[in-house]
């Protein structure tokens, strides 16, 4: 797995859902951005397959992790109805405003 893959590429965001989420500029990770936000998000980013595939001690091995992506869809176009975990919890007007 590339380190440096953006999750709204992982997640196939619509490209304007994706510039206007909060991780977009960041240089943190879409989970610590979240967290910031939102403490209680961080137990929904566990769960998400860019905070899985992105950590260095999973217990995983990479086979394991692209079967899971293709499980859950990943690499479908988000009009197969894909995307950011929070962007469904939250909402886009909160999610995108930080409230």
């Amino acid at each position: 797995m590339d380190a440096d893959w953006p999750c709204w590429e992982i997640m196939k965001c619509n490209p304007e859902n994706a510039r206007q989420c909060p991780a977009y500029n960041s240089s943190s990770p879409c989970w610590e951005v979240m967290r910031k936000i939102d403490a209680y998000s961080f137990n929904i980013c566990r769960d998400c397959i860019v905070y899985v595939i992105k950590q260095k001690d999973s217990i995983f091995s990479k086979e394991e992790i692209m079967d899971i992506m293709h499980r859950k869809g990943v690499g479908v176009p988000a009009a197969h109805g894909l995307q950011c975990p929070q962007y469904k919890v939250r909402g886009k007007e909160n999610l995108y405003q930080g409230n």
